[in-house]
């Protein structure tokens, strides 16, 4: 990962500048930037619901269409998005058809993991840019297949990793900029929850679900990548779920630093926010937050701490977060002809960071990324049906050197 914004270690108080990733025009062709983006929704679960309302509620965009196999589904939605005119948004099975029906510039794909990989090249090859929701698939293998499936059609597809959105992780970032490398950085993450649906049986819950989050935030925050991970998992006597909701895990990453997550679903009293607890420990200044409040920052120069808590303090407004954020990001790139923060190539390594974990927790021993990708490369290729996308990942060196051309 790289930056365009350089911060002169020891003068960075500016923490509303956090740098950002150098934009890449896409060639696709831009969305109209004197109206709303015309956007379908394909899911019509829970976060089918909070999309379409986000969307009804945006500046940026117009909700024309909500997609789900469930019958009636899409117009239970549609009802609840608090849109004037329900009879307005159309509803369907295939959102991609949909999509086309009504020529919709955005498909936005809440479903469920498995679903993500069809829906999405279905609608790359349609010419329907996508933002999809985390995790990008259900499998590293059908994620290396999207970021061929993006490459062959050059239509764009975001990832929305909500937690990069929050001005107090924007704040840390800028903050390691101008005062490290990071030497050593901690995500605690511990709430008791007994969740039901598939989490209950699923293999490794909070990696899958929870896991994620925090990796891709201390990716963005360090500006930095995996390497390797150790990882281990528990499962107490007491815990609902049949695999282990308790997880801790030590990240390699590029610049020789460390990166720890400890997350727990299975531990009552004192519980962390969603957004975990943050300890960041740099060359230049540490820093901690409680994933809400503001976060503390200190360097060993009582002048240039104060400074830098005053920038903090200094931060008061209301600014969109989470997915309205997200949707900000994804219209905006669209109608300027970049490529959007967490396109597919800048996430998958996210996504790899969960099935390290996930490999070196099954394992018992420390699993390096660049190996669980080539394996992956290796299963994506031999479960390709388009010959045009099983070509391209063949022709590959390596898949994180097509990761690192896309930034």
């Amino acid at each position: 990962m790289s930056s365009d914004v350089d911060i002169t270690a020891g003068h960075g108080t500016d923490t509303a500048a956090a740098p950002t990733l150098a934009p890449h025009l896409t060639g696709f062709p831009r969305v109209p930037a004197d109206r709303p983006a015309r956007v379908v929704v394909v899911g019509a679960g829970g976060m089918g619901s909070w999309w379409a309302r986000e969307v009804v509620d945006s500046d940026v965009a117009e909700l024309v269409g909500v997609a789900d196999l469930v019958e009636g589904a899409p117009q239970r939605v549609i009802e609840q998005s608090g849109i004037a005119d329900p009879s307005a948004v159309a509803a369907g099975t295939d959102g991609v058809d949909l999509a086309r029906q009504v020529g919709a510039d955005l498909l936005i794909d809440p479903t469920v993991p498995v679903a993500h990989h069809p829906v999405t090249v279905k609608a790359l090859h349609a010419g329907i840019p996508v933002l999809g929701e985390k995790p990008v698939t259900e499998t590293l293998p059908e994620a290396i297949s999207l970021v061929a499936h993006t490459e062959l059609t050059g239509v764009p597809f975001m990832v929305s990793q909500s937690r990069r959105f929050f001005r107090q992780v924007r704040q840390l970032r800028s903050f390691v900029a101008a005062h490290g490398p990071t030497v050593l950085t901690s995500a605690f993450f511990s709430l008791f929850t007994e969740m039901g649906g598939y989490r209950r049986t699923q293999l490794h819950p909070l990696l899958r679900d929870m896991g994620i989050h925090a990796f891709d935030t201390a990716r963005y925050i360090m500006d930095a990548d995996p390497v390797a991970v150790t990882a281990r998992g528990a499962q107490p006597e007491w815990s609902v779920y049949s695999h282990d909701a308790t997880v801790t895990a030590t990240f390699e990453m590029s610049d020789g630093s460390l990166f720890v997550y400890n997350g727990t679903w299975n531990a009552r009293g004192l519980p962390t926010y969603w957004n975990s607890e943050w300890r960041i420990g740099a060359q230049q200044g540490s820093a901690t937050w409680d994933g809400k409040g503001a976060p503390v920052l200190g360097t060993e120069d009582e002048e240039s701490t104060e400074r830098l808590q005053a920038a903090v303090a200094a931060e008061t407004g209301e600014e969109p977060d989470q997915i309205a954020a997200s949707l900000i990001e994804c219209v905006s790139a669209l109608r300027e002809g970049r490529t959007p923060m967490c396109e597919v190539h800048e996430n998958l390594l996210s996504f790899a960071m969960v099935e390290a974990a996930v490999a070196s927790v099954d394992r018992g021993e420390r699993v390096e990324i660049d190996d669980l990708l080539e394996q992956a490369r290796i299963e994506a290729i031999a479960a390709e049906t388009d010959p045009r996308a099983r070509d391209l990942m063949q022709s590959w060196s390596s898949v994180r050197e097509v990761l690192a051309a896309a930034q």
